[in-house]
């Protein structure tokens, strides 16, 4: 047995190794602090992302082969900038059924229009760039749109497919939703402009993407922020394969959807989630107007009605009830889910009308089916083709494509 002498030694000696590496974290934080350069740019995409994903067709009906996702040192998915008087640019806000993730580089629809448009009336080559990220509501959009438009060369035209993930946000909420505070709100701001984009201006401190999540102490640190730096740079060159497990977690999630026992048919109120919807929009297009961007809205095709086939009814995962995925006890039916899409394209082209905004009504336009559809909302490669086509048109009926007469 030890003696007291022994224990306190062993109690000394802890207690210094203790201090000694307490005092080397402290010094390891102040000298990132001190030493890391600060960002200084907003970026919805991390700069230099490179994803292979090679495709599943049983999984993602009309999507074969393999697809690149390259984003640029903008953040953007597209080509870099060119001669700022050359060119017309057309940068487009999103979600996923913008960003497009399984679609290879050639076959999104952003770059699709712009090799369809090719070139405006009086010479000017067409530059499409793609911000789209999967989850991004009108709140996010609104981010964009007011940062974006500061901090990038030139940008003529603003294009925003939206609704989708602003319906689902409240429909997770059911019967419990509540009213956010306006993002135009400088506190509310502050919290969206963290979740809105994967790097913001600031010290590597500062952490980004927790939203109105609280954020513990230690996550503020300058220690793990650069391990998550660490971690983060290692994805921005991975492969994926849908054949395998990079394809499970899409198929787990239609699972869990149709072994569900508990279907709703009927809607929570919609009211106030509009009202937050039509705000956004609003303020959208206001900063668009501020910065004198031209803006052109289109509304969300989705694969839900009443009649759907089993095939169809297999790809769904969407329309869960609560935060979690995972533990969801119930989901909405395709016909409520329907229901639900079409209030809230009818509110986008109120929205347009009321304002006399241009909108591409691209729900009406394209087929709702898996000639389109690969799920409930996101587009395959002939979709893809098919709603670039549905812009290009409608750009080609206004200037600077349209010769005056």
């Amino acid at each position: 047995m030890p003696s007291r002498v022994q224990l306190r030694s062993t109690v000394t000696n802890l207690s210094l190794a203790a201090l000694s590496v307490g005092a080397a974290l402290g010094a390891a934080e102040l000298g990132l602090r001190a030493l890391l350069p600060p960002s200084r740019a907003y970026y919805v995409l991390r700069p230099g992302r490179d994803w292979t994903v090679t495709a599943a067709p049983d999984l993602l009906p009309g999507v074969t082969g393999v697809a690149h996702f390259r984003v640029n040192r903008f953040g953007i998915r597209g080509r870099e900038f060119g001669d700022d008087r050359a060119e017309y640019r057309i940068l487009a806000v999103g979600g996923s059924t913008t960003q497009c993730a399984v679609l290879d580089d050639t076959e999104v629809w952003t770059h699709l229009l712009e090799a369809d448009l090719g070139r405006t009336a009086d010479g000017r080559a067409v530059w499409v760039g793609n911000v789209g990220r999967d989850g991004a509501t009108s709140r996010d959009l609104v981010m964009h749109v007011k940062y974006l438009l500061r901090q990038y060369p030139r940008i003529d035209v603003v294009v925003s497919l939206v609704g989708v993930n602003d319906m689902m946000s409240a429909l997770h909420q059911g019967w419990g939703y509540r009213m956010p505070a306006p993002v135009t709100d400088s506190t509310a701001e502050r919290t969206q402009r963290r979740r809105a984009f994967a790097v913001v201006p600031g010290r590597i401190q500062e952490p980004v993407g927790y939203g109105a999540r609280h954020v513990p102490w230690y996550k503020a640190t300058a220690l793990w922020q650069l391990a998550r730096r660490v971690k983060t740079e290692r994805r921005l060159h991975a492969t994926f394969d849908l054949r395998d497990r990079a394809g499970a977690a899409l198929e787990r999630a239609r699972l869990k959807r149709r072994a569900t026992r508990a279907w709703i048919d009927s809607l929570p109120p919609l009211d106030e989630p509009l009202v937050e919807y039509r705000r956004n929009l609003n303020a959208m297009a206001d900063l668009a107007a501020a910065a004198g961007v031209r803006i052109v809205f289109a509304t969300q095709p989705s694969l839900w009605r009443g009649a759907l086939s089993d095939r169809e009814a297999h790809l769904l995962w969407f329309g869960w009830v609560g935060a979690d995925r995972a533990s969801a006890g119930a989901f909405f039916t395709a016909g409520a889910l329907g229901r639900a899409m079409a209030r809230y394209n009818e509110t986008l082209l109120d929205v347009c009308r009321r304002r006399t905004l241009e909108c591409v009504d691209a729900a009406t336009a394209l087929p709702s089916d898996t000639t389109v559809l690969y799920d409930d909302v996101h587009f395959n490669e002939h979709g893809s083709q098919l709603l670039a086509h549905a812009l290009a048109g409608h750009f080609r009926e206004h200037a600077p494509y349209r010769r005056p007469t």
